[in-house]
């Protein structure tokens, strides 16, 4: 008897599991008119970042926000847009921050080459500190 229970019970189971799998290959929320814009479209998703969750891209995050930019871009992408439009378009709308990789200009110098002088300052800073001790 309690192999029969268990055999329906796993029979259920995998009918649940068979049945999600065709509703969200079924559902696309997404369509496009080629692969072109398709790949273009999921690329800048990898690219820009989400505005609230500060260490997500728009593909792994799902606040409200992401999903209203995910609108947008899909929006710019269909209009036949190029990458470097949506971007600039986003950027004018966001600043630098919706990009991972920003410009280097006068106000991302910080940012850029930073690390570098803490690096060299902390490496002065060692040699300095030795050369009194030796």
């Amino acid at each position: 008897m309690n192999k029969l229970i268990f055999f329906l019970l796993f029979f259920i189971c995998s009918m649940q599991i068979n049945v999600e799998e065709k509703v969200n290959f079924d559902n696309e929320a997404y369509p496009f008119v080629s692969e072109a814009q398709e790949s273009l479209f999921y690329s800048l998703l990898n690219e820009l970042r989400c505005p609230k969750c500060q260490s997500s891209n728009l593909a792994g995050s799902n606040s409200p926000i992401s999903n209203d930019l995910k609108r947008e871009v899909y929006e710019l992408v269909v209009e036949g847009k190029s990458s470097k439009q949506i971007k600039d378009h986003l950027v004018d709308r966001y600043g630098n921050f919706i990009i991972y990789n920003p410009p280097i200009e006068p106000a991302t110098y910080a940012l850029w080459f930073g690390p570098f002088i803490l690096i060299l300052i902390s490496a002065l800073v060692i040699i300095f500190v030795r050369k009194r001790i030796i």
